[in-house]
């Protein structure tokens, strides 16, 4: 079992798209239609569009009369169990830092997250990378409709399905798991670094371009271009977060797809030093409750050639209950298919102009080896 109790601590704008961004000034919801800061805890097209459009509402009324400060903090305990292992451990595993919006009166948006605290269980033991940052990157429209971008700094290749907004405690395995570099580095750490996943944090370059197609502005056909390097940015507090960067390209990782609304169809590849991957993804929301994706990707090293599928989805039951259902699998030799069950309760409460919620994750893992409980709760305000 995975027990994680999270705090999310915001100043008087609490921005951050991933937990339903909102304006103390705002009674509508991005991530839901009711008069409510926090109608249910998932992430709608008006989030989608706040995001395309550098964290800025296209509403003049929907932005505060008032000067804001768009910082917010997350605090995370987590107790894990692993039934396969008999193994349990208790432990805080996060202290983070948030923080994101528009650069001035530019046309320049920025999103960061820095984890003052970080640990995870390794080995069966704690693993402190204290000091490393999530995401730390600039985006910079480059035409004067900003159809065409730049983003540079530290983020996931992959745009078409943003893992960090999942309800799932653990990311779908064709968009995290990893293609390990045919060469060593100087230490382990930079080893591990060098190897890429679509999901995986790195330092890189992206250039974007989108044919927008309809009234919203995240609606249309993306085609982009990442150039990962190896490497992590940090400001570190123990070795192993130390700061690594290295000039040479992981590869070139490419992506396209179609969005409209919550809906997506599209795909990606990755090109690099004796390594690749292509994968085709599709999103699909059937109705406001019901949220459909899935993944399948073939992977190609030095070592070994496998096919990798996630497949899922979820249904809202009311605004403070949503249920899931995953299946993680690959053909690899040795490897075993992944059965995942959620449930997400989601409590908002207090005043119109200081919302907060409660949130409640239960993810249950069916899988030979590695048979895993995760509960987390979560203080969002």
């Amino acid at each position: 079992m995975v027990w994680r109790c999270s705090c999310f601590a915001a100043c008087s704008s609490d921005w951050r798209v991933r937990f339903r961004p909102r304006r103390r000034s705002l009674r509508g919801n991005i991530s839901g239609s009711a008069p409510t800061a926090t109608r249910r805890p998932r992430l709608n097209a008006r989030g989608l569009e706040f995001v395309a459009s550098g964290y800025r509402f296209r509403e003049p009324k929907l932005m505060p009369s008032h000067g804001t400060v768009p910082v917010a903090v997350w605090t995370t305990f987590d107790v894990e169990r692993r039934h396969t292992a008999d193994f349990t451990k208790a432990f805080p595993s996060r202290l983070e830092l948030i923080s994101a919006g528009p650069i001035g009166r530019t046309r320049l948006s920025y999103f960061a997250e820095w984890r003052a605290l970080s640990q995870n269980v390794s080995n069966r033991q704690l693993l402190n990378r204290s000091g490393r940052f999530e995401d730390l990157f600039v985006k910079m429209p480059v035409t004067t409709g900003g159809a065409l971008a730049v983003t540079a700094g530290q983020f996931r290749a992959l745009n078409q399905v943003d893992v960090s907004q999942r309800l799932f405690l653990s990311e779908p395995l064709a968009f995290s798991s990893g293609l390990a570099s045919p060469t060593a580095a100087s230490s382990r750490r930079l080893t591990g670094l060098r190897s890429f996943s679509p999901s995986g944090r790195q330092p890189a370059v992206r250039l974007e371009y989108q044919r927008a197609d309809g009234s919203r502005q995240a609606d249309g056909w993306y085609a982009g271009l990442s150039l990962p390097l190896a490497g992590e940015l940090t400001v570190p507090f123990t070795d192993a977060a130390s700061f690594e960067f290295e000039t040479r390209l992981k590869g070139v990782f490419l992506e396209t797809y179609r969005r409209s609304g919550l809906s997506s169809v599209g795909g990606h590849a990755f090109l690099g030093d004796r390594r690749r991957l292509g994968s085709v993804v599709v999103t699909h929301s059937l109705s406001d409750r019901v949220a459909l994706t899935g993944a399948v990707g073939r992977f190609w090293t030095p070592a070994a050639v496998d096919t990798r599928y996630s497949v899922g989805g979820e249904y809202t039951f009311n605004r403070y209950l949503v249920g899931g259902v995953r299946m993680d699998d690959r053909t690899a030799r040795g490897q075993h298919a992944a059965l995942l069950v959620l449930v997400n309760g989601h409590l908002p409460f207090g005043t119109p102009d200081f919302r907060q919620a409660l949130r409640l994750q239960l993810e249950h893992r069916v899988q030979k080896n590695n048979h895993v409980t995760a509960l987390a709760l979560s203080h969002v305000f």
